[in-house]
């Protein structure tokens, strides 16, 4: 009985922490465990198998974020070599989305803590800046993956410019 209510209290403090309800975070759970193939920690290398980002052109981009310092709270740069559970739920919070229970200062922090970890994602030296080559890589991207959409349109589907 101590087991489970000692884990029954974490999930309620991970809850605060993310704003994940208990049955989002035991689904993100299950979703550790398979990436993770059942270990306490995630590496970069167990994002190689995600078919959702096979294909997406800010690949090591997104995979990286889960691993920058900054993102984890854990510190003003540097990358981790693996993350945990709690580590996980965190990068995963940025992606949800603005509850419409919040306050306007709560809106304000999401929306702040959300524009920072983009911001993160492609201040690639950590020096506090987007350098001019780093908006060329920006841009780059942005670039790739409206080609790599309109490549892999069906030949059935009508093309944007007309027939």
């Amino acid at each position: 009985m101590g087991a489970a209510h000692s884990a029954s209290e974490e999930v309620r403090e991970l809850e605060g922490k993310t704003g994940f309800s208990s049955d989002q975070i035991e689904q993100l759970h299950r979703r550790f465990k398979q990436l993770s193939g059942d270990q306490p920690t995630i590496r970069k290398e167990n994002f190689n198998n995600v078919p959702d980002l096979e294909l997406n052109p800010i690949r090591s981009k997104i995979v990286r974020a889960f691993f920058d310092n900054r993102n984890l709270r854990k510190g003003p740069s540097g990358l981790a070599d693996e993350i945990n559970f709690e580590d996980f739920l965190t990068i995963m919070s940025y992606f949800r989305p603005i509850d419409t229970t919040m306050d306007e200062e709560q809106v304000e922090l999401s929306r702040k803590e959300k524009l920072r970890f983009l911001f993160h994602m492609y201040d690639s030296d950590s020096d506090g800046r987007i350098t001019l080559e780093e908006y060329r890589n920006v841009k780059w991207s942005r670039s790739c993956c409206r080609e790599t959409l309109t490549s892999r349109r069906s030949p059935l589907a009508p093309s944007p410019t007309g027939p």
